[in-house]
Protein backbone atom coordinates (compact mmCIF):
# COMPACT_ATOMS: atom_id res chain seq x y z
CA UNK A 1 0.00 0.00 0.00
CA UNK A 2 1.31 3.40 -0.95
CA UNK A 3 1.02 5.72 2.02
CA UNK A 4 2.44 8.93 0.56
CA UNK A 5 2.71 10.18 -3.01
CA UNK A 6 5.35 12.88 -3.21
CA UNK A 7 5.01 15.10 -6.28
CA UNK A 8 8.11 16.94 -7.48
CA UNK A 9 7.65 19.31 -10.46
CA UNK A 10 10.96 19.79 -12.28
CA UNK A 11 11.92 22.50 -14.73
CA UNK A 12 15.63 22.88 -15.56
CA UNK A 13 16.39 21.46 -12.11
CA UNK A 14 19.63 19.63 -12.93
CA UNK A 15 21.67 21.50 -10.32
CA UNK A 16 19.43 20.68 -7.36
CA UNK A 17 17.04 17.83 -8.04
CA UNK A 18 19.44 15.06 -6.91
CA UNK A 19 19.16 16.20 -3.30
CA UNK A 20 15.39 16.53 -3.42
CA UNK A 21 14.96 13.00 -4.81
CA UNK A 22 17.56 11.38 -2.57
CA UNK A 23 15.96 12.76 0.58
CA UNK A 24 12.74 11.07 -0.56
CA UNK A 25 14.39 7.76 -1.42
CA UNK A 26 16.06 7.61 2.00
CA UNK A 27 12.96 8.36 4.05
CA UNK A 28 12.29 6.20 7.12
CA UNK A 29 8.82 5.58 5.67
CA UNK A 30 9.40 3.40 2.64
CA UNK A 31 5.82 2.90 1.41
CA UNK A 32 5.91 5.91 -0.88
CA UNK A 33 5.82 6.75 -4.55
CA UNK A 34 7.83 9.58 -6.07
CA UNK A 35 6.19 11.29 -9.03
CA UNK A 36 8.67 13.40 -10.98
CA UNK A 37 7.01 15.76 -13.46
CA UNK A 38 9.44 17.04 -16.08
CA UNK A 39 7.82 20.31 -17.09
CA UNK A 40 9.46 20.80 -20.49
CA UNK A 41 13.06 21.07 -19.24
CA UNK A 42 15.77 22.07 -21.72
CA UNK A 43 18.80 21.17 -19.59
CA UNK A 44 19.99 17.76 -18.32
CA UNK A 45 16.94 17.29 -16.08
CA UNK A 46 15.12 14.69 -18.26
CA UNK A 47 18.13 12.35 -18.30
CA UNK A 48 18.64 12.69 -14.55
CA UNK A 49 15.00 11.85 -13.85
CA UNK A 50 15.06 8.81 -16.14
CA UNK A 51 18.19 7.57 -14.42
CA UNK A 52 16.50 7.78 -11.05
CA UNK A 53 13.41 6.04 -12.46
CA UNK A 54 15.45 3.11 -13.71
CA UNK A 55 17.06 2.69 -10.30
CA UNK A 56 13.98 2.52 -8.05
CA UNK A 57 10.53 1.11 -8.83
CA UNK A 58 8.89 3.67 -6.54
CA UNK A 59 9.76 6.45 -9.01
CA UNK A 60 7.53 7.46 -11.91
CA UNK A 61 8.52 10.13 -14.45
CA UNK A 62 5.82 12.10 -16.26
CA UNK A 63 6.68 14.53 -19.03
CA UNK A 64 5.25 17.76 -20.40
CA UNK A 65 6.43 18.41 -23.95
CA UNK A 66 6.40 22.15 -23.22
CA UNK A 67 6.77 24.16 -20.04
CA UNK A 68 3.36 24.71 -18.45
CA UNK A 69 4.32 26.02 -15.03
CA UNK A 70 4.35 24.78 -11.45
CA UNK A 71 0.57 24.58 -11.00
CA UNK A 72 -0.16 22.41 -14.05
CA UNK A 73 2.85 20.21 -13.24
CA UNK A 74 1.41 19.56 -9.78
CA UNK A 75 -1.97 18.79 -11.33
CA UNK A 76 -0.36 16.17 -13.57
CA UNK A 77 1.16 14.58 -10.49
CA UNK A 78 -2.14 14.65 -8.57
CA UNK A 79 -3.89 12.84 -11.42
CA UNK A 80 -1.31 10.03 -11.35
CA UNK A 81 -1.00 9.73 -7.55
CA UNK A 82 -2.07 6.53 -5.81
CA UNK A 83 -1.08 7.21 -2.20
CA UNK A 84 -3.37 7.82 0.75
CA UNK A 85 -1.76 11.24 1.18
CA UNK A 86 -0.06 13.68 -1.17
CA UNK A 87 3.02 15.74 -0.39
CA UNK A 88 4.37 18.50 -2.65
CA UNK A 89 8.12 19.09 -2.81
CA UNK A 90 9.81 21.70 -4.99
CA UNK A 91 12.81 20.40 -6.89
CA UNK A 92 15.30 22.80 -5.29
CA UNK A 93 14.21 22.01 -1.71
CA UNK A 94 14.83 18.91 0.40
CA UNK A 95 13.48 16.97 3.40
CA UNK A 96 14.47 15.67 6.79
CA UNK A 97 14.68 11.88 6.51
CA UNK A 98 11.80 11.29 8.97
CA UNK A 99 9.40 13.76 7.41
CA UNK A 100 6.94 11.35 5.82
CA UNK A 101 6.89 8.99 8.81
CA UNK A 102 6.17 11.75 11.34
CA UNK A 103 3.54 13.50 9.27
CA UNK A 104 1.84 10.36 7.97
CA UNK A 105 1.48 8.77 11.43
CA UNK A 106 -0.28 11.86 12.78
CA UNK A 107 -2.44 12.40 9.71
CA UNK A 108 -3.48 8.75 9.60
CA UNK A 109 -4.17 8.49 13.34
CA UNK A 110 -6.39 11.60 13.24
CA UNK A 111 -7.90 10.94 9.78
CA UNK A 112 -6.93 14.43 8.66
CA UNK A 113 -7.83 16.22 5.47
CA UNK A 114 -4.83 18.54 5.84
CA UNK A 115 -1.86 18.44 8.19
CA UNK A 116 0.18 21.63 8.29
CA UNK A 117 3.79 21.21 9.35
CA UNK A 118 6.57 23.71 9.83
CA UNK A 119 9.45 24.34 7.45
CA UNK A 120 12.97 25.69 7.76
CA UNK A 121 13.57 28.69 5.52
CA UNK A 122 17.18 29.02 4.34
CA UNK A 123 18.27 32.40 2.99
CA UNK A 124 21.75 33.94 2.96
CA UNK A 125 23.09 31.53 5.59
CA UNK A 126 20.18 32.35 7.90
CA UNK A 127 17.63 29.80 9.07
CA UNK A 128 14.11 30.49 10.26
CA UNK A 129 11.37 28.07 11.34
CA UNK A 130 7.96 28.98 9.90
CA UNK A 131 5.05 29.37 10.39
CA UNK A 132 5.66 30.96 13.78
CA UNK A 133 3.36 30.30 16.73
CA UNK A 134 1.95 27.09 15.26
CA UNK A 135 -0.19 25.20 17.79
CA UNK A 136 -1.07 21.51 17.51
CA UNK A 137 -4.66 21.00 18.67
CA UNK A 138 -5.65 18.19 21.08
CA UNK A 139 -8.26 17.13 18.51
CA UNK A 140 -8.66 17.95 14.82
CA UNK A 141 -10.65 21.08 14.03
CA UNK A 142 -12.70 22.11 11.03
CA UNK A 143 -11.13 24.48 8.56
CA UNK A 144 -13.50 27.29 9.53
CA UNK A 145 -12.60 26.84 13.20
CA UNK A 146 -8.93 26.79 12.23
CA UNK A 147 -9.27 30.32 10.85
CA UNK A 148 -10.52 31.42 14.29
CA UNK A 149 -7.47 30.17 16.17
CA UNK A 150 -5.40 33.31 15.33
CA UNK A 151 -2.99 31.14 13.32
CA UNK A 152 -1.90 32.46 9.96
CA UNK A 153 -2.10 29.74 7.35
CA UNK A 154 1.10 29.29 5.37
CA UNK A 155 -0.07 29.81 1.76
CA UNK A 156 2.25 27.15 0.33
CA UNK A 157 1.13 23.74 -0.81
CA UNK A 158 4.54 22.35 0.13
CA UNK A 159 5.24 21.16 3.66
CA UNK A 160 1.67 19.95 4.23
CA UNK A 161 0.24 16.47 3.99
CA UNK A 162 -2.91 16.40 1.87
CA UNK A 163 -5.49 13.62 2.02
CA UNK A 164 -5.79 12.46 -1.60
CA UNK A 165 -9.46 11.48 -1.20
CA UNK A 166 -10.18 14.99 0.10
CA UNK A 167 -8.38 16.58 -2.86
CA UNK A 168 -10.22 14.31 -5.29
CA UNK A 169 -13.64 14.95 -3.69
CA UNK A 170 -13.29 18.71 -4.16
CA UNK A 171 -11.27 18.51 -7.38
CA UNK A 172 -8.51 20.69 -5.94
CA UNK A 173 -6.32 21.92 -8.79
CA UNK A 174 -3.60 24.54 -9.06
CA UNK A 175 -3.82 27.37 -11.60
CA UNK A 176 -0.88 28.40 -13.75
CA UNK A 177 1.08 31.56 -13.11
CA UNK A 178 2.72 33.12 -10.07
CA UNK A 179 1.38 32.85 -6.49
CA UNK A 180 -0.74 29.90 -7.55
CA UNK A 181 -0.81 28.45 -4.02
CA UNK A 182 -2.56 31.24 -2.15
CA UNK A 183 -6.18 30.87 -3.22
CA UNK A 184 -6.04 27.07 -3.44
CA UNK A 185 -4.56 26.60 0.03
CA UNK A 186 -6.90 29.04 1.80
CA UNK A 187 -9.93 27.63 -0.03
CA UNK A 188 -8.91 24.08 0.87
CA UNK A 189 -8.64 24.98 4.55
CA UNK A 190 -12.05 26.65 4.44
CA UNK A 191 -13.80 23.45 3.29
CA UNK A 192 -11.78 20.89 5.27
CA UNK A 193 -13.49 19.00 8.09
CA UNK A 194 -10.39 17.73 9.90
CA UNK A 195 -7.26 19.87 10.14
CA UNK A 196 -4.35 19.89 12.56
CA UNK A 197 -0.78 21.13 12.92
CA UNK A 198 2.58 19.49 13.54
CA UNK A 199 5.61 21.21 15.05
CA UNK A 200 7.90 18.92 13.08
CA UNK A 201 9.97 21.13 10.75
CA UNK A 202 10.86 18.51 8.17
CA UNK A 203 10.81 20.65 5.02
CA UNK A 204 13.87 22.69 4.03
CA UNK A 205 12.78 25.64 1.90
CA UNK A 206 15.70 27.16 0.01
CA UNK A 207 15.64 30.77 -1.17
CA UNK A 208 18.03 31.06 -4.10
CA UNK A 209 19.15 34.20 -5.96
CA UNK A 210 17.10 33.24 -9.02
CA UNK A 211 13.95 32.26 -7.08
CA UNK A 212 10.62 34.09 -7.45
CA UNK A 213 11.27 35.73 -4.09
CA UNK A 214 14.43 37.38 -5.37
CA UNK A 215 13.60 37.83 -9.06
CA UNK A 216 12.65 41.21 -10.58
CA UNK A 217 8.96 42.02 -10.36
CA UNK A 218 7.13 41.64 -13.68
CA UNK A 219 3.58 42.15 -14.89
CA UNK A 220 3.06 38.39 -14.55
CA UNK A 221 3.94 38.52 -10.84
CA UNK A 222 1.43 41.31 -10.28
CA UNK A 223 -1.34 39.76 -12.32
CA UNK A 224 -0.79 36.42 -10.58
CA UNK A 225 -1.22 37.98 -7.12
CA UNK A 226 -4.24 39.96 -8.30
CA UNK A 227 -5.91 36.82 -9.69
CA UNK A 228 -5.34 34.98 -6.39
CA UNK A 229 -7.08 37.83 -4.57
CA UNK A 230 -9.97 37.72 -7.05
CA UNK A 231 -10.28 33.98 -6.43
CA UNK A 232 -10.32 34.56 -2.65
CA UNK A 233 -13.20 37.01 -2.83
CA UNK A 234 -15.69 34.13 -2.99
CA UNK A 235 -14.71 33.17 0.56
CA UNK A 236 -16.12 36.45 1.87
CA UNK A 237 -19.57 34.96 1.35
CA UNK A 238 -18.75 32.54 4.19
CA UNK A 239 -19.64 34.45 7.34
CA UNK A 240 -17.84 31.90 9.49
CA UNK A 241 -14.58 33.10 7.91
CA UNK A 242 -15.08 36.83 8.26
CA UNK A 243 -16.25 37.42 11.81
CA UNK A 244 -13.97 39.33 14.19
CA UNK A 245 -12.33 36.13 15.47
CA UNK A 246 -11.27 34.89 12.05
CA UNK A 247 -7.79 35.44 10.68
CA UNK A 248 -9.01 35.20 7.08
CA UNK A 249 -9.78 38.93 6.51
CA UNK A 250 -6.36 39.82 7.91
CA UNK A 251 -4.64 37.39 5.55
CA UNK A 252 -6.63 38.79 2.63
CA UNK A 253 -5.58 42.34 3.43
CA UNK A 254 -1.97 41.34 3.97
CA UNK A 255 -2.00 39.95 0.42
CA UNK A 256 -3.56 43.21 -0.78
CA UNK A 257 -0.60 44.91 0.88
CA UNK A 258 1.79 42.56 -0.93
CA UNK A 259 0.07 43.38 -4.23
CA UNK A 260 0.57 47.07 -3.49
CA UNK A 261 4.21 46.41 -2.61
CA UNK A 262 4.77 44.59 -5.91
CA UNK A 263 3.16 47.38 -7.89
CA UNK A 264 5.40 49.97 -6.22
CA UNK A 265 8.34 48.16 -7.82
CA UNK A 266 6.97 48.86 -11.32
CA UNK A 267 7.13 52.66 -11.37
CA UNK A 268 7.98 52.53 -15.08
CA UNK A 269 4.46 51.23 -15.80
CA UNK A 270 2.02 53.93 -14.61
CA UNK A 271 -0.98 52.32 -16.30
CA UNK A 272 -0.41 49.07 -14.41
CA UNK A 273 0.06 50.98 -11.15
CA UNK A 274 -3.20 52.84 -11.74
CA UNK A 275 -5.05 49.59 -12.44
CA UNK A 276 -3.73 47.97 -9.27
CA UNK A 277 -4.48 51.02 -7.14
CA UNK A 278 -8.08 51.09 -8.40
CA UNK A 279 -8.41 47.36 -7.67
CA UNK A 280 -6.96 47.68 -4.15
CA UNK A 281 -9.05 50.76 -3.33
CA UNK A 282 -12.19 48.92 -4.42
CA UNK A 283 -11.38 45.88 -2.29
CA UNK A 284 -10.48 48.05 0.70
CA UNK A 285 -13.79 49.89 0.46
CA UNK A 286 -15.75 46.67 0.05
CA UNK A 287 -14.09 44.46 2.66
CA UNK A 288 -12.40 46.86 5.08
CA UNK A 289 -15.28 46.59 7.53
CA UNK A 290 -14.21 43.04 8.31
CA UNK A 291 -11.01 44.38 9.88
CA UNK A 292 -12.72 46.87 12.19
CA UNK A 293 -12.91 44.74 15.32
CA UNK A 294 -10.51 41.99 14.28
CA UNK A 295 -7.93 41.21 16.96
CA UNK A 296 -5.56 39.13 14.86
CA UNK A 297 -3.28 42.10 14.16
CA UNK A 298 -2.06 44.92 16.43
CA UNK A 299 -4.19 48.07 16.32
CA UNK A 300 -1.78 50.15 14.19
CA UNK A 301 -1.30 47.53 11.50
CA UNK A 302 -5.04 46.86 11.39
CA UNK A 303 -5.87 50.55 11.00
CA UNK A 304 -3.24 51.02 8.30
CA UNK A 305 -4.57 48.07 6.32
CA UNK A 306 -8.13 49.29 6.74
CA UNK A 307 -7.20 52.79 5.54
CA UNK A 308 -4.92 51.80 2.66
CA UNK A 309 -2.78 48.72 1.91
CA UNK A 310 -0.69 51.10 -0.22
CA UNK A 311 0.28 53.15 2.83
CA UNK A 312 1.14 49.96 4.68
CA UNK A 313 3.25 48.81 1.69
CA UNK A 314 5.14 52.11 1.57
CA UNK A 315 5.92 51.81 5.28
CA UNK A 316 6.66 48.09 5.07
CA UNK A 317 10.34 48.36 6.07
CA UNK A 318 9.43 50.39 9.16
CA UNK A 319 6.56 48.25 10.46
CA UNK A 320 7.67 45.33 12.60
Amino acid sequence: MTKVSVIIPCFNSAKYVHKAINTCLNQSLSEIEIILVDDGSTDQTPGILKQFESGDKRIKVLTHAQNKGLGPARNTGIKAAQGEYIFFLDSDDYLHLNTFEVLYEKAKAENLDILQGQHIRHENEKKQILPRDLIPFPEPVTGTDYFKQAIFIEPKACGKLWNRAFMKKYNLQFPSGFYEDIAVVLYAFSIANRVNNSLFAGYHYIIRPQSITNSPVTTNHIQGMKQSLIDLQALFANQALVDKKSVFPVQYFLYLKELAYLSLKTRDNPLLQKDIKLFIDKQTQKYGIYLKNNRNLPWLKRKLLQKSPFIYAQLKSFIK
